[in-house]
């Protein structure tokens, strides 16, 4: 959703503006998430540190549930094999065509891009920090209105090019001004961007923007020279990439895969031999797409995809008669529950306006009985807040041990008790504490389940939670416009940088702002302070101390019930060695596997 623009806030002792709340562009980052959730529906991508798992490990039970006898659990021992080269990989990935090659509108599977582009910037697989790729190093400058980079030398396209810093400029130009992408607006603080040698860009910025390194310049880079041309031919405004002729020139880029053919549903690669880096121990890529996650299990059932994911719990029951291995890999995947201070159907704005009254429901919830119920244990379920990446988690901040006598002593304490023995609890007025909540039907499936869950726990305690599945334009209808709800459930994923100050931060305020997302009114000042801190920062350390001082306001304040950080769940192939979890994208590092000869 676009924000409203107005004058720069001015509150950090060098006088720079920091990135003013309504010039921070929420909207691009949900629609770039939404994007990636196009093909992902409902997953995660893993990014906890995490051994890469070997096969050899008989386990034939995980928690919750039995897995056939012929899918194995990984083990979290390094693989000990030796890479070997040669041999093809097979993918099946969501979608329904691969016709449009244009990255900025993210038509594609981020796995197609993934595998011949590459950013200047990649985020690292363990913490999601930004790691250097096509950059080598950069800096900020000019008190973080500045920033520049300088590119690796020696980097080729595939069509034999250099790659210079013109590249980056022009890949830049399309995010931001492209009429089919999908981030131009987190474009909205680039003042502009500047070639200043063949090495070396610079982006200069109308205010800080704590989040470019990490969700802009991950983005992925195109050649000039492929496409200049076309898009300067075009009018402006009103250029896109999307109506340029891939079948008469094949898609270049400089990574480790460089395609070699494609049709409508089905690409094909080959290793770059000129690639700057280590090549693929493989020989060849193909990657096809089909829609529907049923689809793609039967796909790789009968071989012909080798790694998939996202794959669900309950999928793993109608595995029959076919081998592999099960990796179970932490993600940046959260659910939580945010309470409603402000629903107009309530005396006095809310059910929740007692510290002691949401203290108890997430006390009363028994999160590991639905952690197996639902997830079979792959969930860190202990985990408090919704901050997912590792760089910026608090890992010292739990949820509270389950204890529905210590939540009702609170409720009785803040004055809800059942007085007619209905099973309901009533304040002095004979409000009864019966809360709705709010769940968008097109969520991942797990969270009606987790939530029906959660309602059967707070009914223990004499909370009464009704839940509405409502479709998506009725759900915005009412957490935007009638907010006559007590608690709006949401599960997603999340990029690299943090782009949820919009759901903590007062100035979000749905009733208020038309621009924000905070769903209830959750004002906290500790809260906003450490978001200005936030927002005010380049640093990844200062934003990192800056995120871990708002999860401890918004769980010392409870803004809501946490649900955990859900784990993803791959499947790889048997002779499919070197499989490692990379926290933006489980297989964006195809180039890692190889086949073992023995078992291919």
């Amino acid at each position: 959703m676009p924000v409203e623009q107005s004058e720069p806030k001015t509150d950090h002792p060098t006088g720079v503006p920091a990135v003013s709340r309504r010039a921070v562009v929420r909207g691009a980052a949900g629609a770039w998430l939404g994007a990636y959730a196009l093909f992902t529906t409902g997953s995660a991508r893993a990014q906890t540190p995490v051994a890469t798992p070997s096969a050899d490990q008989a386990v034939e039970t995980v928690p919750g549930i039995t897995l056939p006898e012929s899918i194995t659990l990984a083990a979290t021992e390094p693989a000990s094999g030796t890479p070997a080269r040669g041999g093809a990989l097979r993918l099946v990935r969501p979608g329904r065509s691969l016709e449009n090659f244009n990255p900025s509108a993210f038509h594609q599977d981020p796995q197609i891009p993934f595998s011949y582009l590459e950013p200047l910037v990649r985020p690292d697989p363990v913490t999601m920090r930004p790691a250097p790729w096509l950059a080598e190093r950069w800096e900020w400058r000019d008190r973080g209105l500045e920033l520049n980079f300088v590119l690796r030398d020696g980097v080729v396209w595939h069509d034999g090019a250099t790659l210079t810093a013109a590249d980056a400029a022009f890949s830049f130009e399309v995010y931001g001004s492209d009429t089919n992408s999908i981030v131009s607006e987190l474009f909205s603080l680039v003042e502009n961007v500047e070639v200043v040698s063949d090495r070396e860009l610079r982006v200069r910025f109308t205010a800080r923007d704590p989040n470019w390194l990490f969700n802009v310049a991950t983005l992925p880079i195109v050649s000039r020279k492929q496409y200049g041309e076309y898009w300067e031919g075009l009018p402006a405004p009103g250029r896109t990439l999307s109506g340029f002729d891939w079948s008469r020139d094949k898609p270049v880029g400089t990574g480790p895969w460089q395609l070699s053919e494609w049709e409508a549903s089905h690409a094909a690669f080959t290793r770059f031999d000129r690639y700057w880096g280590r090549g693929p121990w493989l020989d060849q890529l193909e990657i096809a797409v089909i829609d529907g996650p049923r689809a793609r299990l039967e796909a790789w059932q009968n071989g012909r995809s080798e790694v998939t994911w996202p794959v669900r719990v309950p999928q793993l029951s109608e595995l029959r008669e076919v081998t592999g291995t099960l990796y179970p890999v932490p993600a940046a995947s959260v659910m939580f529950a945010a309470f409603n201070f402000a629903n107009p159907n309530q005396p006095d704005g809310s059910l929740w306006s007692d510290l002691r009254v949401r203290v108890a429901a997430s006390q009363a919830i028994n999160r590991e009985r639905y952690a197996q119920d639902v997830f079979a244990g792959f969930t860190r379920w202990r985990a408090a807040g919704t901050i997912a990446q590792p760089w910026a988690h608090d890992d010292e901040l739990t949820t509270p041990a389950f204890s529905q006598e210590a939540a009702s002593v609170l409720l009785t304490e803040s004055g809800w008790i059942d007085y007619d023995g209905d099973g309901v609890r009533e304040d002095v007025n004979g409000r009864q504490l019966r809360p709705i909540a709010i769940v968008r039907e097109d969520s991942r499936p797990e969270l009606a389940a987790v939530m029906a869950r959660v309602a059967r726990d707070l009914a223990s305690i004499g909370i009464i939670v009704s839940i509405e599945v409502l479709p998506p334009d009725v759900f915005d209808e009412r957490w935007i416009t009638r907010r006559d709800y007590d608690l709006i459930a949401y599960a997603y994923d999340q990029l690299p940088g943090f782009t949820d100050f919009d759901l903590y931060g007062s100035t979000w305020d749905i009733r208020t702002n038309p621009a924000g997302w905070n769903p209830g009114g959750y004002a906290n000042p500790e809260a906003d302070a450490a978001i200005d801190a936030f927002l005010g920062a380049v640093s990844v350390e200062r934003q990192a101390v800056a995120l871990r001082r708002l999860q401890r306001a918004v769980d010392e304040d409870l803004f809501g019930l946490w649900l955990g950080f859900p784990d993803d769940l791959v499947l790889v192939a048997p002779g499919i060695e070197g499989f490692e979890p990379n926290m933006a994208w489980q297989t964006a590092r195809t180039w890692d596997l190889w086949r073992d000869p023995e078992n291919a």
